[in-house]
């Protein structure tokens, strides 16, 4: 998916939330597994994870 694909999806979901809120109604929350070693395949799992433990304090 292109990150312009990626950003319209996100912000198309944003807006179906704030205009169902508006509508009192209620909004199912979604949740996204994402592999973080996938995700940034430029850095080792040593990297990632010292990356993580740095964040994490």
């Amino acid at each position: 998916m292109s990150a312009d694909a990626e950003l319209s999806t996100i912000l198309n979901r944003r807006q179906q939330i704030n205009e169902a809120l508006d509508n009192g109604q209620s909004v199912k929350p979604t949740f996204k597994v994402v592999n973080i070693y996938t995700e940034f395949h430029e850095f080792s799992r040593k990297e990632i994870k010292d990356y993580q433990a740095t964040f994490s304090k």
